[in-house]
C-alpha cells in the first residue's frame, strides 16, 4: 500500500513537470510567432498593428500589457513551484513510511524467527534428552509439560502470524455464534492456566454469568488468549493477573489487569500498531498479539484500551463489546 501510494506521487510530480514543460514550450512558440509577426510590421512602421499582434490594443498599452504577463509569469511560477513543493513533500514522507515500515517488518521477522525458533530448540532438547533416556524419571513429567508449553507457544505464534496475515486480506470476522462470554473467559483462562503457573503467576477470574451476545467464538479466545499472554509474560513472579467481566448499558467490559512491567504514555499510544514490541528486550514476541486484539476487537464493532498509571507500576487492558439483544 505505502510503496504504491509512494510510486503515485512520483507519478504525478513527473506529470506535472511534464505539463509545466509543455506549457511553457507551448507559450514561448506561440511568443516568438508573435515577434516575428509584430517585426514584420514594424518593418511596414506600423506600431499598432505590431501592438495588436502582441496582444496590446495599441502602442500606447503596450507597457500596460509587458506588466500583465510580468505578473501573470510571476503567478503561475509561485502557483507551479508550490504544487511541486507539495508533491514532492508527500513523496518524500511517503518514502519515509515507506522505510519505517519496512525496518518495522525487519524487526518482525528476526523477532519471529527468535520467537519461533525458541520453542522449537527446546522440544528438539526435550525429545532428544527422552530418547538417550538423561531424564531422571521424577523430573519427566515436568520436561514433558515444558514441553507441552513450548508447543502452545509456537502455535500461538504461528497462529497469530496467519491470523494477521488474514485479516490484512479482510478485515471481518467469521459467522458469529450466540454464546456466553463468561463462559469464553473463562475457556481462555483455563488454556493459559498452565503457562501462568509455569511462570509463578496466580491468574483469577470474575466474570458475571449470562452475559449473552454474538460473536466469532474462536477469534474471541484469540482476544483473550493474547491479553492473558501478554500480562503474564510482563508480570514479574509471585504477582496476579485478574480478569473481570461486567455488562453496563449494553456493552459488555472486560478488564485484564496485571502488575508487571506498566507502559508509559507513548507505549500506551502505540500498543496495538502492529510489529511494535517497545524498548523491553526481555519478552521477545512477534508484536503482532495486541495488534491482532485491536482488529479482531474492532472487527467485533468494539474497542480496546491499554491503560497504565506509568513504568512498573502494572497494565489494564479494557475491552469493551457491544452486546447484541437475543433472537
Amino acid at each position: 500500500m505505502i510503496r504504491s501510494s509512494s510510486n503515485l506521487l512520483f507519478a504525478l510530480v513527473l506529470c506535472l513537470s511534464f505539463a509545466l514543460l509543455a506549457w511553457w514550450a507551448k507559450f514561448l512558440l506561440s511568443s516568438s510567432g508573435e515577434l516575428a509577426a509584430a517585426s514584420a510590421q514594424l518593418v511596414q512602421r506600423d506600431v499598432d498593428g505590431a501592438a495588436q499582434v502582441l496582444g496590446a490594443d495599441d502602442a500606447a498599452s503596450l507597457a500596460q500589457l509587458g506588466r500583465r504577463r510580468q505578473q501573470m509569469f510571476a503567478g503561475e511560477a509561485v502557483f507551479f513551484a508550490a504544487v511541486l513543493s507539495i508533491c514532492g513533500g508527500l513523496y518524500f514522507a511517503s518514502r519515509r513510511r515507506e522505510a519505517s515500515l519496512r525496518a518495522s517488518q525487519d524487526r518482525f521477522l528476526a523477532a519471529a524467527t527468535h520467537e519461533l525458533k525458541t520453542p522449537l530448540a527446546t522440544i528438539s532438547l526435550l525429545l532428544e534428552s527422552l530418547r538417550e533416556d538423561r531424564v531422571p524419571v521424577q523430573k519427566r513429567e515436568r520436561y514433558l509439560t515444558n514441553g507441552l508449553l513450548e508447543a502452545e507457544r509456537l502455535e500461538r505464534g504461528l497462529h497469530n502470524v496467519l491470523q494477521a496475515a488474514g485479516l490484512r486480506g479482510a478485515r471481518s470476522v467469521a459467522v458469529k455464534t450466540r454464546g456466553d462470554l463468561a463462559e469464553d473467559v473463562r475457556e481462555a483462562a483455563g488454556a493459559m492456566k498452565a503457562r501462568a503457573d509455569a511462570a509463578d503467576i496466580s491468574l483469577t477470574v470474575e466474570a458475571t454469568d449470562g452475559i449473552e451476545t454474538l460473536r466469532d467464538g474462536p477469534a474471541l479466545q484469540l482476544v483473550l488468549r493474547n491479553l492473558l499472554d501478554n500480562s503474564i509474560k510482563f508480570s514479574p513472579p509471585g504477582t496476579t493477573v485478574h480478569v473481570d467481566l461486567e455488562a453496563q448499558h449494553g456493552v459488555a467490559q472486560l478488564r485484564v489487569q496485571d502488575k508487571g512491567r506498566g507502559l508509559d504514555a507513548e507505549e500506551q499510544q502505540r500498543a496495538f500498531q502492529p510489529f511494535w514490541r517497545g524498548d523491553d528486550e526481555a519478552s521477545g514476541g512477534t508484536g503482532l498479539g495486541l495488534h491482532l486484539v485491536h482488529e479482531l476487537v474492532e472487527a467485533h464493532g468494539g474497542e480496546v484500551q491499554a491503560v497504565s498509571p506509568g513504568r512498573g507500576q502494572g497494565s489494564t487492558f479494557v475491552v469493551r463489546l457491544p452486546l447484541e439483544p437475543s433472537a
